[in-house]
């Protein structure tokens, strides 16, 4: 196992300089995300800076949202959805790639890294919405910086890293982390390991990325949430290598990616919709960021698998028997005799016959073709065999619906009960006797068909109930939502203050409440109507939004009055951001199609003291001060419990 990288060395070659490191709006975005009182207005603005990162974060956020919900078309949407986190890196990953497109290193692809990259933060992204060890969005960047070492080693030492690349093309037994640790006393994952944390990714995420060259060496323990992450990152770069692969080498790679993707939990069929969505996003990311794209593979009919798809899609109702539909079967059986009554009898029930000839090779075969039965050698040269094949089986997901049916030697109650123990459903006793296994086999296409017809209910009973959710939840958000100005309502903001509130009292943290009232809102109606007013409200209300802190949550609580909620906010604190909300509603006008309006607004401020008996003490307290500001001219921000006002 290599050793860890020399931190001193790595902070002179960052002190000098010399690697890869984000330039222009990526370091402000960056330094904005870290500070704790960054407003979303603030950073948006920032953002704002670099049409080319708008569109590619709007279109990254709109990758995330699901399809029945509306996209995301600005940066303030995208900001919400992605988070603080992802946009930090984000942002540093897609300076990277515009910085570093070419290089002095003459022997490194650089247009293939970054399309490789690309490829392994969207498979990334989409793994993620389905096996859900990581977020996806930060998914999408670590994907797109797990190779960065690479990058970094060609940039700081382009013409010997270019000789070494020649060396492992010359002969690809050559072990290039081997190479690298010889040539620079140290190796590209350890690089690329030691700069990620640099800019601030958690270990947690960091460590999996260092590991998944050699998953081997990491030693986590089997379902823990990094094995799963550092699994995704393996089929990631495994996408990656077969949508770059010569088409004549997309065939040997497919089954390696089934494997994988199986040991995820991933169907077939699931996952190859899966690569057929990262094909599509590649090739429209592709033309977003100028990175070079070629054809999309034919994911359905690699491996074999156009076949299948034919015999497995066929109608299930078929003629004649029930289950008569074709189904493929997985044959390992030694006898050759034997095997010339299983072929014809499978053939005769309609099934597509497999055979393998070991327990390992078929279990590789089975996850490549994912049979509905197999038929097994119980006894066989090597003892064993049978046992293993079937246990295997019965370890993978897929193999638990499967129909096993073990051929005993001999009629033997010893070797019955041992098949049965291992997970066989049947048994058939040699010689196979034709008449027989036939009607074996009928009986057991029955219950395969009945199963699937079970199973079809049961998608069809999960479709209903994820609409049914999908459904709750758009009530549940009508419920929680003002529909004038799209913020939170007053049952939301009671319920999250509620929360707070718990939160605050339990860790004994500060928290502050702010009521905001437009200052002349009614006025405004009496003079120029509901809909001008309606107009003043929601440009109010976004106003306030985007001046809000990003930790901040902001609620209509009713008419022209505003509820703003501060965790881990104390009194101080939360004048400086009244204050700032005052400034920003002062200096802007409301536009309403024909009078432009001014509104400024009187904000009353409260902290949770420990003789508070409950929430409505703190808004009380709040509202008192938003009483106070008006009562004294408007146009300010009152905090009774400092004693006085701040204007």
């Amino acid at each position: 196992m290599a050793q860890p990288i020399d931190m001193k060395r790595f902070a002179q070659l960052k002190t000098a300089g010399d690697l890869p490191s984000p330039r222009g709006v990526a370091i402000a975005i960056i330094r904005l995300t870290q500070s704790p009182d960054v407003s979303m207005a603030e950073l948006g603005r920032v953002i704002k800076g670099d049409p080319a990162f708008v569109g590619r974060l709007i279109k990254a956020a709109n990758g995330l949202v699901a399809e029945n919900r509306r996209a995301v078309v600005s940066v303030q949407e995208a900001l919400m959805v992605m988070g603080l986190p992802a946009v930090r890196t984000m942002a540093l990953g897609f300076s990277l790639l515009s910085h570093y497109r070419k290089g002095g290193c003459t022997g490194f692809d650089y247009p293939r890294f970054w399309s490789s990259s690309l490829l392994m933060a969207l498979a990334m992204q989409a793994l993620m919405q389905r096996v859900r060890v990581a977020a996806p969005d930060e998914a999408f960047s670590l994907g797109l910086l797990a190779r960065v070492g690479e990058l970094a080693l060609a940039t700081l030492y382009p013409d010997a890293f270019s000789r070494l690349l020649a060396d492992i093309t010359r002969d690809p037994a050559l072990q290039q982390v081997a190479l690298e640790d010889q040539a620079f006393a140290m190796n590209h994952r350890e690089l690329g390991a030691a700069m990620l944390l640099d800019w601030g990714l958690p270990e947690a995420l960091v460590q999996p990325v260092r590991f998944h060259e050699s998953p081997e060496l990491a030693g986590y323990a089997e379902g823990s949430r990094e094995s799963g992450l550092m699994q995704c990152l393996v089929l990631s770069r495994a996408i990656a290598q077969l949508c770059l692969a010569p088409v004549a080498e997309q065939e040997r790679l497919m089954p390696v990616m089934l494997r994988l993707s199986s040991r995820l939990g991933l169907g077939r069929g699931e996952f190859i919709n899966l690569c057929e969505r990262v094909g599509r996003d590649w090739g429209e990311w592709g033309k977003l960021l100028q990175i070079r794209t070629e054809a999309v593979p034919r994911f359905g009919e690699l491996g074999g698998d156009a076949a299948l798809a034919d015999a497995t899609g066929a109608d299930e109702t078929g003629a004649g028997e029930p289950g008569a539909a074709v189904m493929p079967a997985l044959v390992v059986v030694r006898d050759a005799a034997a095997r010339a009554v299983l072929s014809a009898e499978l053939k005769a029930a309609g099934l597509t016959l497999f055979e393998a000839a070991s327990a390992q090779a078929a279990l590789e075969l089975a996850i490549d073709v994912q049979p509905q039965m197999v038929l097994v050698d119980w006894v066989s040269p090597s003892g064993s065999e049978g046992e293993k094949l079937v246990r295997g089986l019965r370890d993978l997901r897929l193999g638990r619906c499967m129909h096993i049916l073990a051929i005993l030697p001999r009629e033997d109650d010893a070797l019955l009960l041992a098949a049965a123990a291992a997970g066989a459903d049947d048994f058939a006793v040699l010689p196979l006797r034709g008449a027989a296994l036939g009607v074996r086999l009928r009986s057991c296409l029955r219950m395969l068909a009945l199963q699937h017809e079970l199973e079809h209910e049961r998608e069809e009973l999960r479709n209903f109930a994820a609409e049914l959710a999908i459904s709750n939840r758009r009530l549940q958000e009508a419920a929680l939502t003002d529909p004038l100005t799209g913020l939170p309502n007053r049952r939301h903001a009671l319920e999250s203050m509620q929360m707070e509130w718990a939160a605050a009292a339990r860790h004994g943290r500060p928290l502050a409440a702010m009521v905001i009232d437009l200052d002349g809102f009614k006025a405004i109606n009496d003079t120029y109507g509901h809909d001008v007013g309606d107009i003043a409200l929601r440009q109010s209300a976004e106003l306030l939004r985007e001046a809000v802190r990003a930790q901040d949550v902001i609620c209509r609580t009713g008419g022209d009055e505003f509820l703003v909620i501060c965790p881990d906010t104390d009194l101080r604190a939360a004048l400086t951001v009244a204050e700032r909300l005052r400034v920003a509603a002062e200096s802007r006008l409301i536009d309403t199609g024909g009078p432009q309006l001014e509104m400024t607004v009187s904000i009353g401020i409260a902290e949770r003291e420990a003789e508070m008996a409950n929430v409505d003490a703190l808004i009380k307290v709040a509202d008192q001060g938003a009483y106070v500001a008006k009562q004294r001219g408007r146009n300010r921000v009152v905090a009774l419990q400092a004693g006085r006002a701040a204007t």
